[in-house]
C-alpha cells in the first residue's frame, strides 16, 4: 500500500474516529442533563413530573462539566502515553526490555529478525520487549512516532513459533508502524479512558450519596446514572474501536505477506494461535486489545477487535489447509541464506522508484539488509550488542582522518567517558575506517538497539559528546551533521506535537535550503550542483523557490528548523517533497553514500521511512 496514501487515510480515519466519539459525548451530555434535571432540579411543587427537562443555562453547564471531564481525561491519558512512548505501554503490561547481549537463543533470534526488518524498512531499530508471564501467542507495536516505537511479543510467541512464523508476526507489527496505526491506537485508548472517568465519578457520588442520608439521595441516583451512562458510552466506544481495528488488521496482514513473500509463515502463526490461544492475562490487556496481533479473549463478532482467524488465514493463503496439523519445529536463530547479491552503495534508478519505496515493506530490501549484516565482522557485530561497544563505534565514526584533529577528538572522549570506553573508541577507529562508506548506515542502525538501553541522562551525555566531536575542527561537515542527526532523532525523539503551520514563503525557504544541501552533497563541480538543484526545484511541491544556496550559506540549525516545519505538512506535500529530494540526489544517475545518508536523515526527520537500498 502507498505510504503517503496510508498516512492520509490514517489521518482521515482519526478525524472520523473523533467525530464518532464526539457524537457519543453529545448523547452522553443529553442523557446526563436530563437525569440531572429530574433528580437535582425538581419542579416548583417539588415533584419530578413538573421538572423542566431543558433549561439552556443548565444544559450549557452540564455540557461544560461532562464534556470538560471527558476531554481533559482523554487528553491527559493521551499525553501520558505520548510522553512514555511505546515503552510506557509495554511496561504497563509487564513487558521486560530485551538486552542486546541476551544469551537466550530465542531472544537472539527475535532481535535478529527485528534488526533485519528495521534496516530494510528504513526505521530506527525499535526496542524489543517480552511479556514473560504470557504463554499465549501475541504481539503488538506501540508508540506515537516510528522513532518512539517498540515491538513487544509474549513468551509464548518466542517459544511456540518458528523463524518464518515469528518473522511474519514481526512484519505484521512493522506494517502497523509504517501505516500510521500506532498514534490512532493511542488515541483510542485515551478517548475510551475519558468516557470511563464518568463511571469513576459516578461511583464516588454513589458511595458518598449512600452515606449522606435522605438529603443526599439525589446525588446517589445521579452517581448511578453516571455509572450507567459511562458504561454504555464505553460499550459504544468499544464498538467503534473494534470496527476500526478489524480493517487495520487485514491491511497489516497483507503488508506482512508482501514483505516476507512467505504467506505460510504468517498463516502458520495464526494457525498456532488457533491451537495455543492468544490470551494475555494482564488485567489491563483489554485496554490495548485493538493493538494486539491476535484477539485476546472471547468476544462477540461486534466487539471483536480482530477478524476471525479462519478468514485472516484464507485471505493470506487460500491454499492453506485449515485442518492440517502444524509440526513442532527446532529452534533456528539464524536467517535463511539470502539469494540477494551483495550490492555496493545504494542506488536509485528513478525518483519515482525512490518515492514509491517510502514506508514500504519489500522482500528485496529485507534480503539486502541480511546481506549487509552478514558482511560485518563478527567481532564488530558482537560490539554492537552492548551499549559501551555501540557508543565506541558511533564515536569512532566521527573521528577525523587527520591525525591532529583525531587526537583532539580523542582527548574530548577521554575527558567525557571512562577509560575503557575511551580506549575502545580509539581501537574501533581502525575497524570502522576500513569499512566501505555504504556500511555506515547499517552500523548506525544496528547500534541503536544497544544505545537505547542507556538511561535518559546517559543518552544526553552521549549526544552532547557527539556534538563536541563533530565541532572539533571549528566547522560542521555534512557527514557529521547527518550522523549526529540520525542518532539524536532515534535517541532523543522530538515531541509529537506539530510545529506551528508555516506560511508558503517559509515553506519555499525551507524547501530551497533542503534541496540546496542535497544538491551540494553529491556533486563535485558547480555546474553539476546547479543542475541537481534545478531538477529538484522543478519537482518541488511549491514553485518559485529562489536560487541555489552556496555552500557557505548552509546553516544547519536553520535546516533543523526547516525539518520541524516540513514534517508538519500534509502527506501529499511530503510525497512531492521526497520526490524532489530524490530528483536532486540522482540527477547524475548515481546515489553516493553521503547522498543516501542525507536522504535517510531527511526522510526520517519528515516521518517518511526510507529503505536502505533502493534499486
Amino acid at each position: 500500500m502507498d505510504f503517503f496514501a496510508a498516512q492520509d487515510h490514517a489521518r482521515r480515519q482519526s478525524r472520523l474516529l473523533v467525530l464518532w466519539f464526539a457524537l457519543a459525548v453529545v448523547l452522553i451530555i443529553v442523557v446526563v442533563h436530563a437525569g440531572a434535571a429530574l433528580l437535582l432540579f425538581p419542579g416548583e411543587d417539588g415533584s419530578v413530573a413538573t421538572a423542566p427537562l431543558f433549561d439552556p443555562a443548565q444544559f450549557l453547564a452540564t455540557a461544560a462539566v461532562v464534556g470538560g471531564v471527558i476531554l481533559l481525561a482523554s487528553l491527559y491519558r493521551i499525553a501520558r502515553l505520548a510522553v512514555g512512548g511505546g515503552e510506557a505501554v509495554a511496561r504497563t503490561l509487564g513487558g521486560r526490555p530485551l538486552a542486546r547481549a541476551t544469551p537466550d537463543p530465542r531472544e537472539r533470534r527475535l532481535l535478529n529478525i527485528v534488526d533485519e526488518m528495521a534496516i530494510a524498512a528504513g526505521l530506527p531499530t525499535p526496542p524489543v520487549y517480552v511479556l514473560d508471564g504470557e504463554p499465549g501467542i501475541n504481539a503488538f507495536a506501540a508508540g506515537t512516532r516510528p522513532q518512539q516505537a517498540v515491538v513487544a511479543l509474549t513468551r509464548g510467541a518466542l517459544e511456540k513459533l518458528d523463524r518464518d512464523e515469528l518473522q511474519g508476526v514481526v512484519a505484521h507489527e512493522f506494517s502497523h508502524i509504517l501505516n500510521g496505526d500506532m498514534r490512532l491506537n493511542l488515541r483510542l485508548i485515551g478517548l475510551l479512558h475519558g468516557i470511563l472517568v464518568l463511571s469513576l465519578i459516578g461511583r464516588v457520588l454513589l458511595r458518598g450519596g449512600g452515606r449522606g442520608g435522605k438529603s443526599r439521595s439525589p446525588f446517589a441516583l445521579l452517581g448511578l446514572l453516571l455509572v450507567a451512562v459511562g458504561h454504555v458510552g464505553v460499550l459504544c466506544g468499544q464498538l467503534i474501536k473494534a470496527a476500526v481495528s478489524r480493517q487495520r488488521e487485514f491491511l497489516a496482514d497483507a503488508a506482512a505477506v508482501q514483505f516476507t513473500r512467505n504467506p505460510a509463515g504468517l498463516a502458520g502463526a495464526l494457525r498456532r494461535i488457533a491451537g495455543y490461544g492468544a490470551n494475555i492475562g494482564h488485567p489491563r490487556a483489554e485496554e490495548v486489545s485493538h493493538m494486539l496481533f491476535g484477539a485476546s479473549g472471547h468476544l462477540s463478532a461486534l466487539f471483536a477487535t480482530h477478524p476471525p482467524l479462519a478468514e485472516r488465514i484464507r485471505r493470506i493463503d487460500p491454499r492453506f489447509l485449515p485442518d492440517h496439523p502444524l509440526p513442532d519445529h527446532p529452534l533456528s536463530a539464524t536467517p535463511p541464506a539470502s539469494t540477494a547479491a551483495a550490492a555496493g552503495p545504494p542506488t536509485a534508478e528513478t525518483a519515482a522508484a525512490f518515492t514509491a519505496a517510502i514506508g514500504q515493506l519489500q522482500p528485496e530490501h529485507l534480503a539486502q539488509a541480511q546481506v549487509r549484516i552478514a558482511r560485518l565482522d563478527g567481532a564488530l557485530r558482537q560490539s554492537l550488542q552492548e551499549p559501551s561497544g555501540a557508543q565506541a563505534i558511533c564515536l569512532a565514526l566521527l573521528l577525523d582522518r587527520d591525525p591532529g584533529i583525531r587526537q583532539r577528538q580523542l582527548q574530548k572522549v577521554a575527558a567525557a567517558v571512562d577509560d575503557p570506553l575511551a580506549l575502545r573508541t580509539e581501537l574501533e577507529y581502525a575497524t570502522v575506517a576500513a569499512l566501505d562508506p555504504g556500511m555506515r548506515l547499517p552500523l548506525i542502525e544496528l547500534a541503536l538497539g544497544a544505545l537505547r538501553e542507556l538511561d535518559r541522562d546517559a543518552r544526553e551525555r552521549f549526544i552532547t559528546l557527539l556534538d563536541a566531536l563533530a565541532g572539533t575542527d571549528g566547522w560542521l561537515a555534512l557527514g557529521e551533521y547527518v550522523l549526529v542527526r540520525l542518532l539524536r532523532d532515534a535517541l532523543q525523539p522530538r515531541s509529537p506535537a506539530p510545529a506551528l503551520a508555516a506560511s508558503p514563503a517559509e515553506l519555499r525557504r525551507h524547501t530551497a535550503l533542503l534541496l540546496s544541501v542535497i544538491a551540494i552533497a553529491g556533486q563535485h563541480d558547480a555546474a553539476a550542483t546547479r543542475a541537481a538543484y534545478a531538477r529538484g526545484a522543478a519537482a518541488a511541491p511549491l514553485d518559485a523557490l529562489g536560487p541555489l544556496l552556496e555552500a557557505g550559506e548552509i546553516d544547519f540549525p536553520a535546516l533543523d528548523r526547516a525539518f520541524a516545519q516540513l514534517a508538519a505538512t500534509a502527506p501529499p506535500f511530503r510525497r512531492r517533497l521526497v520526490y524532489a529530494m530524490a530528483e536532486a540526489a540522482i540527477e547524475d544517475g548515481r546515489l553516493a553514500p553521503i547522498e543516501a545518508e542525507l536522504l535517510r536523515a531527511a526522510c526520517e526527520a519528515l516521518d517518511c521511512p526510507a529503505p536502505l537500498n533502493i534499486d
